[in-house]
């Protein structure tokens, strides 16, 4: 599974993090990123995880108050 933070959206508020911090991690004073096992070519809004994270990662998504978060 793809996954695409639109880092300039993010509000930084945290759910992502909250909610799936296998994936994502939001270091103080910055926009969310993917944790760096997982980045696609070494981009912190770009990342690729297993079946297994799936429904974490939907899960994160699906709680982004402004929807930057995107799953393919």
């Amino acid at each position: 599974m793809k996954i695409d933070i639109d880092r300039d959206g993010c509000i930084e508020c945290g759910s992502c993090e909250a909610l799936c911090p296998a994936i994502f991690l939001l270091p103080s004073g910055e926009k969310a990123t993917i944790v760096e096992k997982f980045r696609r070519d070494d981009s912190p809004g770009k990342g690729d995880v297993g079946e297994d994270l799936a429904a974490c990662a939907k899960d994160a998504a699906d709680s982004c108050p402004v929807t930057v978060i995107v799953l393919s």
